[in-house]
């Protein structure tokens, strides 16, 4: 099916392939991914427009005696198939396959792994020095590439500022393609499109020449031929003033561009000629996103990340079930309506929180901040401050990056600014960089931070209500979070209504006296089917909902544990310093040790991607579960089963 492609084993045969041969290779990339991820989604439109870059830099570098570091790695996927991966790239994002992302573990070409953005320059500077300190300058090249949204990030600001004076052979590729998952925002976002239209005032190939002509060692004929490509093609609207480049070069970076990065030529001659310069070097390609692809070119957000559904155009979803995301989304809606002091900050992520939709209804009350989440989170601190409720949406994964703004900024001061953590647990295929399972215990032990979670969509709704209605702004105000996973919100016929939402209070949905469920948000549905089966089996099960890992409901923990001798926590965070360990705490302290206890929660150990059903067989997560505990705890004897194919896939992997 490709004929040049699969004949790829290893970046080095790209080598001695004639440049009309790397051509088609481009071609047949983009093919491959298409089919591919045709039958197993993800991220699409970035993997797209990176295709001329990859192949490139590998046919002109030797990873990984070069060390070339991947921002992000979502838009990595052609770099995989070129480096050994063709075969088994039916298996992306799927459990026991390769990975959506780039890892140390999985090849000798994934140099470094990531998953959240803007750390490409500092670990590449990092790679760097130490080649530096190791004496391998002369031999070894190091290059950072980044895209445009991610150099909103901080840390990668941080990271441009250490590493240009420092003199060091190091190159930074920016891939601009003017977009992050959404439009790019920002003063810098906007630096770089006045670099892409600006009128010409000074050629490229002037520029280049200029920097390259006095390289050392560097033949003449190299210098025309890079010089004279870059202009060649279509590129005379692409470099504006003779400073066109000053934040760049005031940071101490000879930069080069913009430059077409889909002109595989240009980007073999430039690539070439940039290894003989010595010191930093900034790089700027423009590209688009989903090229070669016409729907994704047109619509790059729709396509950022796709599924199977998406290219036959049969519906992502059924009629009826309301996403978690839609349900937050529809109540930010009818609560701004009404409430003119509800603000919206979002970092780089409308569509992914459910924001889109009151960005376009209050575009004045809404914020985003790019991928900069420690800002947007001191950002909401300074409205919280002022009296506004600046509901500050950001992924459960992602909000790590701001913890000690949460601590520093929001919770010492004890400012009412309402976090709502998208994407909380065990989210599947993306893997360990996005797993939203560390949320409860890096938020529960901070002073006067309260955390909630609901058992489903109807309280989800009341939990939103009550966090802006009544928390902000009552007795108890101050940070305060509200968890819920991804995909749609269960739909259950629990044993009776729910109960009003009280500040620190569990609700009890069915009494039992032989064991005890403490279950927290995601976790309450499965727990009332183990409920169910083993009240078939004569095991009377008390059932709570708890509502609040923070404040932990201390009477009805007691009063649980009191009644059966026997308590059950189910949870979908870490079990260490969660809300296993919150009833535990409890039950010392009332001095009920003799309490029979079991806590299932997400294991000390990074989760792999894969389905979420899967994962949460692998965690213990799952009704027939924690039914197996209980009877355990009783003494009954287990039913017989067959034992689940996926925990013996899951073993062998292991071994």
């Amino acid at each position: 099916m490709y004929e040049l492609l699969s004949r790829i084993h290893q970046p080095s045969d790209l080598k001695s392939l004639t440049r009309d041969e790397l051509k088609q290779i481009t071609v047949e990339l983009r093919q491959a991914i298409v089919d591919n991820l045709s039958k197993t989604g993800g991220h699409f439109a970035s993997d797209l427009g990176t295709v001329e870059l990859i192949t490139a830099l590998h046919a002109v570098y030797n990873v990984p005696s070069d060390k070339i570091i991947w921002d992000t790695g979502h838009q990595c996927y052609a770099h995989k198939m070129l480096t050994g991966r063709l075969d088994r790239f039916s298996t992306l994002r799927q459990y026991g396959g390769i990975s959506g992302f780039l890892r140390r573990e999985e090849s000798e070409y994934d140099l470094f792994g990531a998953g959240h953005a803007g750390t490409s320059i500092s670990a590449a500077y990092g790679f760097a020095v130490a080649r530096d300190m190791a004496g391998r300058t002369a031999d070894e090249h190091v290059l950072a590439v980044i895209g445009d949204a991610a150099m909103t990030a901080g840390l990668a600001l941080e990271g441009l500022h250490n590493a240009g004076h420092s003199n060091r052979n190091f190159v930074v590729i920016l891939n601009d393609n003017d977009m992050s998952i959404a439009e790019s925002v920002g003063a810098l976002a906007t630096y770089l499109a006045k670099l892409r239209v600006s009128p010409v005032y000074q050629t490229m190939e002037s520029r280049t020449r200029d920097l390259l002509k006095n390289v050392p060692g560097l033949p003449g004929q190299l210098v025309t031929r890079a010089a004279s490509s870059v202009l060649k093609h279509n590129l005379t609207h692409m470099v504006s003033t003779p400073h066109s480049g000053v934040l760049f070069e005031q940071l101490g970076y000879q930069y080069i561009g913009p430059v077409d990065g889909h002109d595989l030529n240009l980007l073999i001659d430039l690539f070439s000629a940039i290894r003989h310069l010595n010191g930093p070097v900034f790089v700027h390609l423009l590209t688009v996103k989903g090229k070669g692809y016409e729907e994704a070119e047109g619509d790059a957000r729709k396509w950022h990340a796709v599924t199977p559904p998406m290219f036959s155009g049969a519906p992502g979803s059924k009629g009826g079930v309301r996403t978690w995301t839609s349900i937050f989304s529809a109540a930010m809606l009818e609560m701004a309506a009404k409430d003119s002091k509800i603000a919206a900050i979002t970092a780089a992520m409308p569509d992914g929180t459910g924001l889109t939709a009151f960005s376009q209804k209050f575009p004045d009350r809404y914020f985003d901040t790019a991928i900069a989440e420690q800002h947007a989170v001191c950002f909401a601190a300074g409205m919280a401050a002022e009296g506004m409720k600046p509901v500050t949406a950001i992924y459960s994964t992602f909000l790590q990056r701001a913890y000690d703004i949460v601590l520093h900024d929001v919770a010492i001061q004890n400012l009412p600014v309402p976090f709502c953590l998208d994407r909380a647990g065990l989210v599947g295929d993306d893997g360990p960089t996005h797993h939203g399972v560390f949320d409860i215990a890096y938020l529960r032990h901070i002073p006067n931070m309260a955390l909630l979670a609901p058992k489903d969509g109807e309280e989800m709704d009341d939990m939103l209500h009550y966090m802006l209605e009544k928390h902000v702004t009552g007795p108890n105000a101050g940070p305060i979070a509200i968890r819920y996973p991804r995909g749609n919100a269960p739909q259950v016929e629990w044993p009776q209504p729910s109960a009003p939402l009280e500040y620190g209070k569990a609700e009890v949905l069915q009494n039992g006296s032989d064991i005890a469920f403490l279950a927290y948000g995601s976790m309450v549905a499965p727990a009332l089917e183990a409920a169910n089966t083993l009240q078939q089996e004569g095991i009377s099960v008390h059932l709570v909902n708890l509502r609040w890992a923070k404040p932990l409901d201390r009477e009805a923990v007691i009063e649980a544990a009191r009644l059966t001798g026997r308590v059950i926590v189910m949870e979908e965070g870490v079990v260490q310093g969660g809300v296993g360990s919150a009833v535990l705490e409890v039950l010392s302290e009332a001095s009920l040790p003799q309490v029979q206890t079991r806590l299932f929660g997400v294991p000390n150990r990074f989760i792999e991607h894969g389905a979420i059903p899967i994962l949460h067989r692998l965690c213990m997560l799952t009704a027939h579960d924690f039914a197996a505990a209980a009877r355990d705890m009783m003494g009954r004897q287990q039913p017989d089963m067959e034992p689940l194919a996926v925990v013996e896939k899951h073993e062998s992997l292991t071994a």
